[in-house]
């Protein structure tokens, strides 16, 4: 009986189109994506990696859940549906026959349409060569096993669970309904874990919250190379391997538990007559509650409508299993605002705008799967139970029956609309928040997500309409959404006025609200509404009625419903919605220029081609800048003029300069007020959208030719007249640099010379387009000319600066230097910095924001003037920024030298600005940094306090001691400004509670480290952040706790004081700095200098075992360890060679359980510390402590760079 009814599951499911349809929408998707190189890829990494065919099992069988759930969810079902009981009742049928030939007939369909997964890849990879859209060394060898590991490791997995998941809930519950449950549920599954990958450093919990493995491969991803990537098996090992174990494993469970339950009579007498009869009922009570008219129309129809889009309503909000989803969906969506933004362990208060971007990522399609579940249940329902045969046949017309249930779909909709705002207001007040900004909440719901969600029921409502079958609805308008979803987020296309429902890129601020962008996105809303309404129509024109059902039949009825009234509000709704579609188009595509991914791209090849011979023209210094610039913005417009002073300090004269006006609408270049004549060395061709602008587009680009050549030694002010202006509005995000209420503008003038930073890094592109390898070159320190080049840039030097801002009135603009006047003219407010000492005074910022200030002051050698600028809203923190600028001018300008500036600021920027920036006397922090920290818990760590030391620090070692342009330069800013910051948290901390703050930073270079696709630099050499900042603060900190703080000290300001505001070259390199600490280390010690700078040397510590035990004094013990130490360097292949003679100075720790110190806070409570000279090797020591110890460690504070500092120390 098994064999007979599996092969009829068999035969029943070859017959149906839907199987194929699901098998050919997977196998073209992975085709096209494959074939097109269509993916987020590193640079150098191979489309078909085992990382990424990884990544798509995974991805890909999670999107073919719904699949699942239409495939195996309606296996049984499928009998209740059509009342076959009567005839399996009869037949001598077994229950193990019925049940496991139903599953397995079923399942290996699924398995069929999962291999459109491999299949398609694999096609893929031959074709995109083969059709040369992609090239060939983008893929790596087509290992067999490379294709079938992940789809038997990952895919089958996948399958399995959901497939047990749905066929056993319909099994037991008799509901079809049951199965969306199970749907939303493994949704929120994979968000608890995406949202874990993104808040929560934790293996264990990401792996075993996904049930699809999606997340754990991304962070598996994330910590491996690309070498490992392209050549490597994904590992399914540790908890990766416990997750495929786990949920495979429920699956298997889920289906026998089921089968051990299910029962012939109470399968097939269950509660689904009498729940089809109440819901019949429900209907013909209403019904029969409308009086009988002689006219069927006018009154009646009114009164028909509304009665039916109450029936509607109620048979959604009586239904049990929508307010589990929704209750469900709620309260994890209460979890993640509860837990909220944290940095460094901290977390902030749960302002509105940071709920409302935590909403935003991922919980509109949670409410998407709600309202395509409950759109098919609403338009299948009357025949499911059978009063379609009678609601069809009675007067009201299609568009009272179709209108009552998109009216109420629509009505849903909006009450949807309302989740976050309920949700987070709940959660601010529990956490005892009151700032709740009811306005950001309304902003939020009224432009972007109720706009959005009536779009999905409408294109929901279509797709079910059009299709006639609900389950293979489901998909195909899942997988549509997906796709839009998809083609926005990679960049592959995004062309709002072609992807349905989506509007220009837009957020909320407490500083400007939505700005400027709520025009665009209002337009585009419109526009989609319009469309929307079309839709409408369109489906109004296929409903189907009584016995029409089938497409081709719906079709032939077509001009018999498109009569005139049809006709009038089509051509209505349609002329709108080209009028708006045409609106947008000009602002997008005429006044504005959008350009396609491919666009951009050969943009950047005609760049390089055009302009690469212009790399070497020599470029004059600037030495001094006078600038008015006049801020505009409520209308996103600037207008500057400037007096450039450059002189030629080059060795030949120039007679030609390469300007860049990035940005800029229009700018002129005057000498002596004269016009300076220029050329345009690159066209572009218009983009393929923008089909009414004119054939070629002008390039930012301009080559001056000046009348008369600049000769060397000689000098020349330049008149700079320059206008931002933005006409109409874009494709997506514009002027984020000049909001309404938080600019951060960059002074508006074109920038010196070819960049090459615009051209075109994809070694593959690169390749494609004829253009030549791209290496990485450096600038040996030994270069001449790179020795006597800032980093800043070929043209930058020390200048004199003269800033005057004019901007709105109740807004202060605030700029480098010292305010010398303000003012208000015209009803605008005037503003007027200078600095008339040279020095390294750009990149320039000038902000334009309504702020409170709190000011301070310290008094060095003269007064310091502390001033903090903040929205009012945000206030928490003021004081920890201002402690750290005072303790930090004290220290430095007591260790390193006077600070030279009256004035340092530290202003708040909007969410579109920079994390931080550091600039002349100007600091700033966005709005979502450490302004609304939460550090009641006293344990927190005080990173508002330690970052602003490290951005006060640059001011002594940017911009004082600025860094010439040969390798390694940036560890004169980047590290010793993070070393400062270590230095700092010392201060305020204590020395033994450093542990976990100089782990941060070695954290960061061994992550980083680990994953590097060339050999690293030596320090010296070094050319990456991680270098820069991560490990040159650890080699420096380590390196101070050897020589001591003083002798430390006395080096850096030697080093300082030879090199402060230079107006010449040699500028300060990385090699000057070494050469001056080198001096100050003794001899004894020159080992750690050596290893830290000029090799790459890691350390392998760690401590094998330790016993304690009383001696027999009072509180005393005896702790014996055994320690397992090893140091070694790398050679320039990256292989390990030991230091065999290795005799370094070690700490060596003991530690009692932590005590409550100052303020409560929990501290280290140091037993015994001391510097081992330790040889290679395994050895043994003995310590007598006075205490009870908890933990013994060796390098406890992390101050050597330790390839695993995790087993530095042992619990006792």
């Amino acid at each position: 009986m098994f064999l007979k009814i599996f092969l009829f599951e068999i035969q029943n499911r070859v017959r149906r189109p839907a199987v194929y349809l699901y098998f050919l929408a997977a196998l073209v998707f992975t085709v096209f994506t494959f074939s097109t190189g269509s993916l987020p890829l590193g640079e150098k990494e191979h489309i078909n990696a085992p990382y990424v065919l990884a990544l798509w099992c995974s991805g890909i069988t999670m999107m073919i859940t719904l699949v699942s759930s239409s495939i195996m969810g309606t296996a049984l079902y499928r009998d209740i549906e059509y009342n076959t009981k009567d005839y399996y009742l009869t037949y001598p049928i077994t229950k193990a026959g019925y049940f496991w030939g139903r599953y397995l007939g079923s399942f290996v369909f699924m398995i069929f349409i999962a291999s459109a997964i491999i299949i398609g890849a694999f096609i893929g990879t031959k074709l995109g060569p083969a059709m040369r859209w992609t090239d060939a060394k983008q893929y790596g060898p087509n290992n067999l096993i490379y294709y079938l590991h992940p789809f038997f490791t990952i895919g089958l997995p996948n399958v399995l669970f959901t497939s047990s998941l749905f066929f056993g809930l319909v099994a037991i519950t008799r509901n079809v309904k049951v199965i969306y449950f199970g749907g939303i549920l493994l949704f929120l599954f994979y968000f608890i874990a995406l949202f874990f990958l993104n808040h929560v450093n934790n293996p264990t919990v990401i792996n075993l919250s996904d049930p699809f493995g999606l997340n754990g491969i991304r962070m598996q991803t994330n910590s491996s190379s690309t070498i490992e990537q392209n050549t490597t098996l994904f590992p399914v090992t540790g908890t990766f391997m416990l997750n495929r174990i786990v949920w495979g494993g429920i699956g298997i469970v889920v289906v026998i538990f089921t089968y051990i339950r299910f029962s012939f009579e109470r399968f097939f007498s269950g509660r689904r007559d009498k729940a089809a009869i109440d819901e019949v009922g429900v209907k013909t009570q209403n019904a029969i509650s409308i009086k009988p008219e002689v006219s069927f129309t006018g009154k009646y129809n009114r009164n028909t409508l509304r009665n039916l889009v109450k029936v509607e309503l109620l048979n959604i909000i009586r239904d049990n299993y929508f307010w589990i989803i929704l209750i469900s969906g709620s309260l994890f969506l209460g979890f993640v605002f509860w837990l909220g933004e944290s940095r460094n362990g901290v977390p902030d208060f749960p302002r509105t705008v940071v709920l409302l971007g935590i909403f935003n990522e991922a919980f509109p399609f949670f409410i998407f799967f709600i309202l395509m579940f409950y759109t098919g249940e609403t338009l299948h329902r009357d025949r499911t139970t059978r009063y379609a045969f009678i609601n069809d046949s009675l007067p009201p017309p299609n568009w009272i029956l179709n209108g009552s249930k998109l009216i109420s779909l629509l009505l849903i909709g909006t009450g949807l609309s309302v989740i976050p705002i309920i949700t987070g207001v709940i959660v601010q007040l529990l956490k005892g928040y009151h700032a709740l900004n009811l306005s950001a909440y309304f902003t939020y719901i009224g432009y972007i997500l109720l706009p959005s969600l009536l779009e999905m029921v409408v294109f929901c409502y279509t797709v079910h309409v059009i299709i006639n079958n609900k389950f293979a609805a489901h998909g195909i308008g899942v997988f549509l959404w997906v796709i839009f979803f998809f083609l926005r987020k990679t960049g592959i296309f995004d062309y709002n006025l072609l992807l349905y429902s989506y509007t220009p890129s837009s957020g909320i601020s407490d500083m400007t609200g939505m700005g400027h962008m709520a025009t665009p996105v209002n337009w585009f809303n419109l526009y989609w509404l319009l469309f929307a309404g079309l839709l409408i129509i369109v489906s109004a024109l296929f409903y189907y009625r009584g016995v029409t059902s089938s497409f081709k039949e719906r079709l032939r009825l077509l001009p018999q419903r498109f009569n005139s009234s049809t006709v009038l509000i089509t051509t209505i709704v349609a002329i709108a919605f080209l009028a708006v579609g045409g609106w947008n188009y000009y602002n997008v595509s005429f006044l504005n220029s959008y350009l396609i991914k491919s666009e951009n791209t050969a943009r950047a090849v005609m760049y390089e081609k055009a302009l690469k011979k212009y790399e070497h023209l020599p470029l004059p210094k600037v030495t001094g800048i006078k600038m008015q610039a006049d801020l505009y913005p409520d209308k996103q417009q600037v207008a500057t003029h400037a007096l450039v002073t450059i002189i030629n300090k080059n060795k030949v004269a120039i007679s030609q300069m390469l300007l860049d006006g990035d940005e800029l609408t229009n700018y002129s270049l005057k000498t002596n007020g004269v016009l300076v004549p220029f050329t345009t060395p690159l066209l572009y061709p218009r983009g393929f959208f923008n089909w009414f602008r004119p054939k070629t587009d002008t390039a930012d680009f301009r080559l001056y030719k000046f009348i008369k050549p600049l000769m060397p030694g000689d000098s020349l002010t330049l008149e700079i007249n320059s206008e931002i202006v933005h006409e109409g509005f874009t494709n997506g995000m514009y002027a984020a640099a000049l909001i309404n209420n938080g600019t951060f503008f960059n002074g508006g003038l074109p920038g010196l010379g070819y960049d090459e930073d615009d051209e075109l890094n994809s070694p593959y592109e690169r390749k494609k387009a004829g253009l030549p390898e791209k290496k990485q070159e450096e600038i040996q320190q030994n270069n001449t000319e790179g020795i006597n080049t800032l980093k800043a840039g070929r043209a930058a030097d020390l200048l004199k600066l003269d800033v005057t801002v004019g901007t709105l009135a109740g807004q202060t603009a605030i700029a480098p230097g010292q305010l010398v006047k303000n003012w208000q003219q015209n009803g605008r407010n005037y503003f007027h910095y200078v600095q008339d000492k040279p020095g390294m005074y750009m990149p320039m910022g000038i902000i334009s924001e309504r702020l409170a200030v709190k000011k301070a002051a310290v008094q060095l050698d003269h007064n310091v003037n502390i001033e903090v600028y903040y929205n009012p809203e945000h206030s928490t923190n003021i004081d920890r920024y201002i402690a750290a600028y005072k303790d930090g001018l004290n220290y430095y300008s007591k260790v390193y030298g006077a600070y030279p500036f009256n004035d340092i600021r530290l202003v708040e920027t909007s969410v579109y600005g920079p994390q931080d920036a550091s600039i002349t006397t100007l600091d700033t922090y966005a709005e979502y940094f450490g302004w609304n920290a939460d550090f009641r818990d006293p344990n927190s760590f005080d990173y508002c306090y330690a970052n602003t030391t490290r951005l006060l620090s640059q001011q002594w070692w940017r911009f004082q001691t600025a860094p010439n342009s040969t390798v390694g330069s940036l560890v004169i800013p980047e590290g010793l400004s993070n070393y400062d910051q270590l230095v700092m948290s010392e201060h305020k901390y204590g020395k033994d509670n450093m542990r976990y703050i100089v782990l941060d930073q070695l954290w960061y270079y061994l992550f980083i480290r680990r994953h590097l696709n060339e050999n690293e630099h030596p320090l010296i050499k070094a050319n990456q952040w991680f270098l820069w900042g991560g490990k040159a603060s650890v080699a420096l900190y380590g390196l101070r706790d050897l020589i001591g703080e003083d002798s430390l000290n006395v080096a850096l300001r030697e080093f300082k004081k030879a090199y402060t505001f230079k107006t010449d070259g040699p500028f300060a390199g990385a090699n000057n700095l070494y050469q001056c600490l080198q001096k100050h280390v003794p001899d004894s010690l020159q080992y750690y200098l050596t290893d830290t700078w000029q090799k790459i040397t890691l350390y392998d510590n760690r401590v094998v075992e330790a016993s304690s035990k009383p001696t027999g004094n009072k509180n005393e013990y005896k702790i014996t360890f055994k320690l397992d130490v090893g140091k070694v360097w790398k050679d320039a292949k990256n292989n390990d060679i030991p230091a065999v003679n290795m005799n370094d100075y070690i700490d060596i720790g003991i530690f009692g359980k932590q005590v409550q110190g100052a303020g409560n806070r929990m501290v280290s409570n140091t037993l015994y510390i001391k510097k081992y000279k330790l040889k290679r090797g395994v050895q043994q020591i003995s310590v007598i402590v006075k205490g009870q110890p908890a933990s013994v460690g060796i390098d406890p504070f992390s101050k050597l760079i330790d390839r695993n500092p995790n087993d530095n120390i042992k619990d006792l």
